[in-house]
């Protein structure tokens, strides 16, 4: 047939590379037991090692068991952000208000995406930079676009790990009087002076006392600052140095010693808040605290920019569309619950999330009931609140060291166990690529933490701060937005919503509504994609305090998370693959538009060239050489060509 039609031939190739590739894709103990049973026809225990050792892929990694999988998925989405984050979101949007777009966006977007990343994970038992590239090669560049947003926000998350550190180590007063009270200059000064050093001690002397914060009068360029960083600030060195070390620890053994440390990092931070939470309701002033917090307004849900922090809270606390959900989840076994965890773990994170703002609601409450200073004149946004307002909350109460220690005790698990599950999404990708498989999986860990320890000194200069609040605020809040619209419309048209929920039903045993599935197809991408362009019209207007250069800078970096999505989609239309090429699709779903095109126009003009030769020589002898029934086949091969392409 190949010396008789080479195009047909072609196709009838790249056909049973289709099939073997899917046949390659089953799961890993059938393929161990069918090669057990051709060892043993074959001759014995030698042939049986020999097969064994034949096998290209060692075999992946699976967590001990599925609860540690969903307690390692609860310490990665409850984190940092559920503490100062949400808080001040619902101070600075309604108070209580804000629950209403909160749980609206957790139902609709929230929940359906969880699922989403968790079933595609364990569907394809592969890390998500190479599962949408498994999908359609057009959709590599959401795997790359998350991995990217990933590491970018790994790379400072870990300073605020850093700062936390420090925070802890100067607890131990043994007189029994933090260094950030009043007594000894207050916690701002201990915060701004002695923590970071971007700015002098005696300047609080003066009537209005300067801050490290932008403000709308500030001149440009600010030493300290974006453009002059000035010097490294060394004890911060120290604490990130020891920060990166116990990421290493969590992830130099992969998922093994991840899930083992999640135990400890995800559960003992709900006793300290639940301690803090008792003393912080026994307060004589936590009513005003928790009038503030709870007190709802609902004219500010007429306010667009309300409905975009309330999504952006529900990625950022979720953690979908990092690619972490869909790493986790590729480590599951194949008929893993999954569904299960989509629900439960988002409810246990935004519960935490409320139970959050009232222990930090009710010290605030007695703090300004005590000093006279209103709840709304605090800073309580971003590292103010858990670097200097809950600490000079917590030198005013009795024993104020062992709160001390707690409360930052807290905060270091919370860290760690977002920041270790983002460097194992890394880890993933790079396992899943195939780089670096000569290298035991510590050194590549090593190599991984020191080289974004590295990058991290720029944020613990004296102008660290401002590089953290400009990386923070650009880097990634539109990439999500994006990389769920594009992950819907991947499942809910590429992939197939009722394939998606066939393999629900084979590995959960779980039937997915059909109301879901359409919202996968129409009202995820739809509502993501108004609050898309309304995020980028905030972002774009809003009246921040950075110079003109700091914003561009911010832009890029926006950018360079983004931008693998269309640019990664458009290879494979200028590129097409060969139809022989590695994957689960058909060889026309693997091509580009471009390849299919003129894969169809070729093989359509082939199949009319073949019927106006075999009409006119119709009793021509067959090709020298070539049986009557090969060319029959062939025949039939070309008008199935020519049907198909019609």
């Amino acid at each position: 047939l190949k010396l008789a039609c080479p195009r047909s031939a072609r196709l009838w190739t790249s056909r049973c590379s289709l099939l073997y590739n899917m046949c390659q894709q089953r799961p890993s103990a059938l393929r161990r037991e069918e090669r057990g049973h051709a060892a043993l026809g074959e001759g014995g225990a030698a042939s049986n090692a020999g097969a064994a050792a034949a096998s290209k892929d060692p075999p992946r990694r699976k967590w001990s068991s599925g609860a540690e999988f969903t307690i390692a998925c609860i310490g990665y989405a409850v984190g940092l952000g559920n503490f100062w984050r949400f808080p001040a979101l619902c101070f600075n949007n309604g108070g209580g208000a804000f629950l209403v777009p909160y749980t609206l966006t957790l139902l609709l977007i929230g929940m359906p995406i969880f699922l989403l990343e968790l079933g595609m994970g364990q569907k394809f038992q592969i890390g998500g930079a190479e599962l949408w590239k498994r999908v359609h090669p057009s959709l590599g560049g959401l795997g790359v676009a998350s991995i990217t947003a990933t590491a970018i926000v790994a790379v400072y998350y870990n300073v605020v790990v850093c700062w936390a550190l420090w925070y802890f180590f100067r607890s131990f007063a043994w007189d029994g009087v933090l260094p950030w009270a009043e007594s000894r200059g207050g916690a701002l000064q201990f915060w701004e002076v002695d923590t970071l050093h971007c700015r002098p001690a005696q300047n609080l002397s003066s009537a209005a006392p300067e801050t490290c914060a932008w403000g709308a009068g500030t001149t440009w360029p600010q030493e300290p600052g974006i453009a002059r960083p000035g010097p490294l600030v060394w004890p911060l060195v120290g604490c990130l140095a020891l920060g990166w070390v116990l990421v290493w620890l969590c992830v130099c053994k992969g998922v093994h010693s991840a899930g083992k440390v999640a135990w400890f990092t995800a559960l003992f931070p709900y006793a300290v808040l639940l301690a803090l939470l008792v003393r912080g309701l026994s307060l004589p002033g936590a009513h005003v605290g928790l009038k503030w917090y709870l007190t709802p307004s609902f004219d500010k849900l007429a306010e667009p920019q309300v409905w975009v922090a309330a999504a952006s809270q529900i990625f950022y606390s979720t953690g979908i569309g990092w690619g972490t959900l869909p790493a986790f989840a590729s480590y599951n076994r194949h008929d893993h619950n999954f569904v299960r965890d989509a629900w439960l773990v988002p409810v246990i994170n935004c519960g935490t999330s409320f139970l959050a703002g009232l222990v930090v609601f009710s010290v605030l409450g007695d703090m300004s009931q005590e000093t006279g200073v209103p709840i709304d004149e605090m800073q309580i946004e971003g590292s103010g609140l858990a670097f200097v307002v809950y600490p000079q909350a917590i030198a005013k109460l009795p024993v104020a060291p062992l709160f001390a220690l707690l409360f930052f005790t807290m905060l270091l698990c919370l860290g760690l166990d977002s920041e270790f599950s983002m460097v194992e999404t890394i880890l993933t990708a790079v396992d899943d690529a195939g780089v670096g498989q000569n290298y035991p999986r510590a050194v590549k860990a090593a190599a991984a933490c020191l080289a974004m320890f590295g990058v991290g000194l720029l944020f613990v200069t004296r102008g660290g701060l401002h590089w953290l609040e400009l990386v923070d605020g650009y880097a990634a809040n539109l990439t999500l937005f994006i990389v769920g619209v594009v992950e819907c419309l991947a499942v809910g048209w590429v992939y197939g919503a009722d394939r998606f929920a066939a393999d629900t039903l084979e590995m959960a045993k779980a039937k997915l509504p059909k109301a879901l599935l359409w919202n996968y197809k129409l009202v995820v991408p739809a509502l993501l994609a108004v609050l898309t362009v309304q995020a980028f019209v905030s972002t774009a207007t809003s009246k921040v305090h950075f110079p003109p250069y700091a914003v561009a800078l911010g832009w890029c970096l926006a950018l360079a998370s983004a931008l693998p999505i269309p640019l990664l989609a458009i290879r494979p239309l200028c590129c097409p693959p060969p139809y022989a090429s590695e994957g689960l699709t058909s060889p026309r779903e693997r091509a580009g538009l471009v390849g299919k095109l003129a894969a169809s126009l070729h093989r359509l003009s082939r199949s009319l060239s073949f019927g106006a030769s075999s009409r006119g020589a119709s009793s021509a002898p067959a090709p020298s050489g070539l049986p009557p029934e090969l060319s029959t086949e062939r025949a039939d091969v070309e008008l199935a060509a020519a049907r198909e392409v019609r």
